[in-house]
């Protein structure tokens, strides 16, 4: 069960954080194929897991495209605003990794799903990471500086 922290996500020299959305999408598409089915999760816990697996996937996409959609950033709640749906963007991966883990755990999916699954969640997670990171360094590039002191 190591896998999940012994994942290195390849970056590539052209992977923009923005492209964040379409790793999303294919996420939830995984996600939702994997828990509709009743073979893989009985339907005994579809309120208990299922559900709150779906609630975070789509809890990714929702504060990744509401992080987009705050440009062009006109003013400091605009930033405060984007920096605060990233870091809930990746707080939700956090918990979706963990869910995947208990499902592994609980033998609702095998090693090859739950690699596969991981894999996914990680590398949204780390797009957003990436993007959040960004976000910071040109936040600090164009902080206010001290005022110039005026000379006597």
């Amino acid at each position: 069960m190591g896998t999940r922290r012994n994942y290195q996500r390849t970056s590539n020299k052209n992977d923009s954080p923005l492209h964040v959305l379409p790793v999303a999408e294919r996420l939830i598409d995984y996600t939702l194929d994997l828990t509709d089915n009743a073979k893989r999760f009985p339907k005994r816990v579809r309120f208990s897991i299922t559900n709150k697996i779906q609630d975070h996937v789509m809890a990714i996409y929702d504060d990744l495209l509401e992080a987009n959609e705050i440009f062009p950033i006109r003013a400091e709640a605009d930033r405060t605003e984007r920096l605060r749906l990233q870091r809930a963007a990746l707080t939700e991966c956090k918990k979706l990794l963990h869910m995947i883990e208990l499902s592994k755990k609980r033998n609702y999916i095998d090693k090859d799903t739950f690699d596969y699954w991981t894999k996914l969640t990680l590398d949204v997670k780390f797009m957003t990471a990436k993007w959040y990171k960004a976000e910071q360094d040109t936040a600090e590039a164009i902080a206010p500086s001290d005022p110039i002191p005026e000379s006597v």
